[in-house]
């Protein structure tokens, strides 16, 4: 009588399929936060989209939309859904609540700022300190801190606009856009201190004013400016995405540099200037009651640790 043997059925580890509704839900939520923050002064949306973790697939959307269009579509498309909708329903509310709670506000917008720390510190611990990467972080920290001293700049002259004035507005939009999906820097603030925020913005208005009799001027400089927009947006997403892929850690500092000094500017911007103009956090907030700072508190650690596990 023969032995019969069996082979060793080899375990097969199978993973589970993704939740693509899931995913895309959350990208949503992702999205409104950060179109939610975005009404908040001195809120870097790239900040708010790195630490909520989708920083760098928008990015490389961004960058590859001409090579992948489909795809880089349907992975930007919830989260602009979310941005959308957020811009659309929150802004009154977010206006509203600055003004009438705001070291509460505000101190939940810090805390979720500081709750993407953690993961950026477990992204630069793989490689041990150097004083370059902690030069890389300083820099960047600096630039930002520094934009909010820089004086603004008077108005530029765009009425009766020429080749050269469309091309310096293209520059402008390049700028704007271009430090939008920067970690920690004002695209608006760079606007404003240049001195081209209110005449392009007001141009920009103006369109839809029926007794416009400058509808023609305005036009291009809106064109100019979308333009300069949308060649920005692609131009530094590509740049981003490259240092991203060849400098991964010098990058990560940089952006550390970038999200310290973010949550810095928020609480000078929004506890110690009153319509841009300098104070003390004393008359910002003159007549907050006792109650207020300690929700403010209970806020900010909400705010890090939602930051944190999303």
């Amino acid at each position: 009588m023969s032995e019969k043997t069996t082979a060793p059925v080899e375990e097969v580890a199978v993973k589970a399929p993704k939740n693509k509704g899931l995913d895309w839900l959350l990208d949503i939520v992702k999205g409104f936060i950060v179109g939610t923050a975005n009404v908040i002064p001195g809120v870097s949306g790239g900040t708010l989209m790195l630490v909520l973790g989708i920083y760098e697939k928008v990015i490389g959307s961004i960058s590859n939309i001409f090579k992948q269009f489909k795809k880089s579509v349907l992975t930007l498309l919830p989260v602009l859904v979310g941005v959308g909708v957020a811009i659309l329903s929150m802004s009154k509310v977010i206006t509203y609540c600055l003004n009438a709670y705001t070291f509460a506000t505000i101190m939940l917008f810090v805390g979720a700022v500081l709750g993407g720390m953690p993961m950026l510190i477990a992204r630069v611990k793989k490689d041990p300190v150097k004083p370059l990467y902690v030069v890389i972080g300083l820099i960047t920290f600096a630039l930002v801190i520094g934009m909010l001293f820089l004086g603004q700049g008077g108005n530029a002259n765009l009425s009766h606009m020429n080749i050269f004035k469309f091309l310096v507005v293209i520059f402008m939009g390049a700028i704007g856009s271009a430090t939008m999906i920067i970690p920690g820097v004002s695209g608006s603030a760079l606007l404003m201190t240049f001195g081209y925020y209110t005449p392009i913005y007001g141009a920009i208005g103006d369109l839809t004013n029926a007794d416009s009799t400058t509808r023609g001027n305005d036009a291009l400089i809106a064109l100019a400016f979308l333009i300069g927009t949308a060649v920005g947006i692609w131009a530094v997403a590509k740049l981003i995405e490259m240092l991203l892929k060849k400098y991964e850690i010098q990058s990560y500092w940089g952006i550390i540099g970038f999200v310290l000094a973010s949550a810095i500017i928020i609480v000078l911007q929004n506890f110690f200037m009153l319509d841009g103009a300098w104070t003390s956090a004393a008359t910002v907030l003159a007549g907050t009651p006792v109650w207020e700072y300690i929700l403010g508190v209970a806020l900010a650690a909400l705010g890090f640790y939602g930051s944190y596990k999303m």
